[in-house]
């Protein structure tokens, strides 16, 4: 009988969460982009000569490192609103814009711009679901020309943005660390969880991270990546303990992939989520944060764990 009550609470807890969210509020299909592209502002992130072979007829290219900054020589951080403001200007946006990003079917950089721009207080902003794989294969207008550049204006807010709580960092994350209402969720491939592979200083994980690659999030369809149905999802994340009730910290190298997982969460109801942007290049290169490293054996101390995982709040 008890576990039958342990049961019915945690299922509450996920459709309370989840209920009333939508993925559509942050990923949109290219059969929403056919009925809509003459209103919206359509962004291809992908390398420039990908481009150039061919884009989404009327898409402006934009690199990543118009939307990914360097500090501390950290790279791959949120830029600053300003920046941000400066090539939304630069686009002809305003802040009722919609805005609409894609890369490759698998390539999570589209999400990581979108993330941003939610962070930054543009809610107008979407992952085009399948990129630019799907919308040639289903043929869609492209073109191999440049696109004409739209008349600049100033991006103007009627007030600063209050900016979402979606960001952690290191910090941040050290205190929550065997937090029992927090999960720290690895979305890198297997072989960088295990340490294996390794692209920092140090290879391995975070201790008590749960590793969920975000592809896993993704089904082939006709041969494109697409998202998985909203149920499909929610049943892939209750079983590996990424559920609404907790608060959910998702990091991966750069938290590019990670920012796809935050979206998804942010889709799905979750009402406490972070990304961690400086993730694994800054956690691993820096000796005094711990790490379970690829021998099974801690590396560093766990000397700044929150209270409750220390026994402190329970006392």
């Amino acid at each position: 009988m008890k576990r039958f009550f342990t049961v019915v609470i945690a299922l509450l807890a996920i459709s309370v969460g989840t209920s009333h969210a939508s993925l559509d509020r942050y990923f949109v299909s290219t059969e929403w982009l056919v009925d809509n592209r003459e209103q919206a502002l359509v962004l291809d992130v992908r390398h420039a000569p990908l481009y150039w072979l061919g884009h989404i007829d009327g898409a402006q290219h934009v690199s990543r490192d118009q939307f990914l900054s360097t500090r501390n020589e950290v790279k791959s951080l949120v830029p600053d609103f300003a920046d941000i403001a400066i090539l939304l200007g630069s686009l002809g946006a305003t802040q009722d814009t919609p805005v609409i990003v894609y890369a490759e079917d698998n390539n999570p950089y589209a999400a990581r711009l979108v993330w941003t721009l939610h962070y930054h207080g543009h809610r107008n902003a979407y992952v085009l679901d399948g990129g630019y794989q799907k919308w040639s294969k289903e043929g869609h207008p492209t073109s191999l020309l440049s696109s004409t550049k739209p008349e600049p204006v100033e991006y103007r807010v009627v007030e600063l943005p209050s900016y979402p709580d979606v960001r952690a960092e290191a910090d941040y994350i050290r205190t929550r660390i065997d937090h029992p209402y927090t999960v720290i969720w690895d979305t890198r491939r297997t072989a960088e969880f295990l340490g294996s592979e390794v692209r920092a200083n140090r290879g391995g994980h975070i201790p008590g991270a749960i590793h969920l690659d975000w592809t896993e999030l993704q089904q082939n369809v006709d041969g494109v990546s697409v998202l998985k149905s909203r149920d499909e999802i929610i049943t892939l994340l209750n079983e590996r303990g990424l559920t609404p009730d907790r608060e959910i910290v998702a990091h991966c190298q750069t938290g590019i992939r990670s920012a796809y997982a935050t979206l998804v969460l942010m889709g799905l109801g979750y009402e406490r989520i972070k990304n961690y942007d400086g993730s694994w290049i800054e956690w691993a290169n820096n000796p005094t944060l711990p790490i379970i490293s690829a021998d099974g054996t801690l590396d560093g101390d766990l000397q700044h764990r929150s209270p409750a995982a220390t026994g402190l709040w329970n006392r």
